[in-house]
């Protein structure tokens, strides 16, 4: 039995940045509040929880705190009410995202289709900063109007690129002027083109992280197309029977996994199967390389 991990697995830069950045907070003194859990990630929430930095679901339980807005970004009428309420603002924004509300600032004063998922706290931060002109639409959904003079199309930072294209084709011949930002985080193509990879040469793939996460259910679906794919949050779901007839095992995690949950689940995979292998270290891991298949 091999198992391999696919390369970008784990914590993003965004991710890494929010969780530093309001743990420093915490050491600083005072309450410390995210408006909203600070990743997609219930292993790690539960953790800063119990470190004192607590999830609120809106402005009035953050009221005269330090608040941490998290990596996916908020709205701007959020962030309004958090000034005028007192509290003190530490932004951990990531900087794709942030860049992402910029520009739909930017070109409000034209039609501006942000593609993702509407109910998802980036997109709805990101549709924050336009107007009426300004509407999202999920992958594999078109507008039916239009001829335009003047288009703008953005990402959700998590998006598939595929899914951009496809939504720029649909567009293109009712345009007569079309602006296309590829606000796709770098590191999310990466990540995706990684598990794609290691899902070709797998019998099974385990793909971890939390079910509210949209980069790993994107993850998931990617590999799903591929070869017989799980998605499971942590290794206590994992059971005898999903390893069943599997030879080769990937894994690939989405950007809010810890290191932590990825060697767990490594190391259960062995525990289950009775057979030596376990590792004590992250990095033990082997990482899957093509020619290794």
């Amino acid at each position: 039995m091999k198992v391999l991990l696919a390369e970008h697995s784990g914590f993003c830069f965004g991710v890494r940045r929010a969780l530093q950045m309001a743990r420093e907070a915490k050491a600083a003194g005072g309450e410390v509040r995210t408006l909203g859990d600070l990743i997609h990630n219930p292993r790690i929430v539960r953790e800063l929880a119990s470190e004192g930095i607590v999830s609120v679901e809106d402005v009035t339980g953050a009221s005269g705190t330090k608040v941490v807005l998290r990596s996916h970004g908020v709205s701007k009428e959020d962030l309004a009410a958090l000034r005028s309420g007192g509290c003190e603002i530490i932004d951990a924004t990531c900087p794709y995202v942030e860049r992402a509300q910029q520009l739909v600032a930017a070109h409000a004063e034209i039609p501006v289709l942000i593609l993702g998922d509407p109910d998802h706290p980036e997109v709805k931060g990101m549709l924050s900063y336009g107007n009426s002109h300004t509407r999202v639409l999920r992958p594999g959904e078109f507008p039916g109007d239009g001829p335009w003079k003047t288009l703008c199309v953005v990402s959700q930072t998590t998006q598939k690129l595929a899914n951009l294209q496809a939504l720029v084709q649909s567009v293109l011949p009712r345009c007569l002027e079309l602006i296309v930002f590829n606000t796709i985080c770098s590191a999310t193509s990466l990540r995706q083109e990684a598990a794609v990879a290691l899902a070709k040469a797998s019998d099974l793939m385990l793909v971890i992280g939390g079910r509210n996460s949209s980069n790993t259910k994107m993850l998931q679906d990617l590999c799903s197309r591929e070869t017989r794919s799980l998605h499971i949050e942590d290794a206590g779901e994992l059971t005898l029977p999903d390893l069943a007839d599997a030879a080769n095992i990937g894994l690939a995690a989405g950007a809010s996994t810890p290191e932590e949950a990825i060697l767990e689940v490594y190391n259960q995979i062995f525990k289950l199967m009775g057979i030596p292998g376990a590792v004590s270290r992250f990095e033990e891991i082997p990482r899957y390389k093509e020619e290794s298949c």
